[in-house]
């Protein structure tokens, strides 16, 4: 039978979620982001349109499996839920983590941010950019390598956070 989790769907099946998909799904999913982001990283230059879209479609179908497996987890626990719930935390800390630090994609952020393109955005489109952008003057920014081990410590204090988008590097 194939995972249901992995099905797409414009509204969530909680009916045929159980807790043996979880997470196999999760896990697949972080392994196609990942290579997701590592082969989009390849490309000699970045747009919207070849970069931050797909990054941005990667992180919508892993929040869109782990929004109703976290809601299912809030309203209609077991242990068998909590269980597979409890799984995948540590693996989603870890990917946000990978994401917040992956140096990679921070360059292509400010690529993006400084290119001739960038006047031609719109704010919604400019916005996430000068994110990146602010936050990298943090000292605290995750892509300093000073902070890495800090980042990824409160990624394991604090693991019901997001599991992370690329677009909210």
């Amino acid at each position: 039978m194939s995972n249901p989790l992995l099905t797409p769907t414009d509204l969530p099946a909680f009916s045929k979620i159980e807790p043996q998909y979880i997470e196999p799904a999760i896990k697949q999913l972080i392994e196609e982001n990942r290579a997701t982001v590592e082969h989009l990283l390849k490309q000699p230059h970045f747009t919207w349109e070849n970069f931050i879209l797909p990054l941005a479609e990667a992180g919508d179908r892993l929040s869109k499996v782990w929004s109703p497996i976290s809601h299912l987890n809030s309203v209609k626990n077991s242990p068998e839920l909590r269980e597979a719930y409890q799984a995948c935390l540590p693996l989603l800390a870890e990917y946000g983590t990978w994401v917040g630090q992956h140096q990679g994609l921070y360059e292509a952020y400010l690529q993006l941010k400084n290119s001739p393109e960038f006047a031609n955005y719109s704010q919604a489109q400019k916005r996430p950019l000068k994110i990146v952008y602010v936050i990298s003057n943090y000292p605290v920014f995750p892509c300093r390598r000073k902070n890495k081990n800090a980042m990824a410590k409160s990624w394991r204090v604090y693991p019901n956070s997001p599991p992370n988008s690329a677009i909210t590097c």
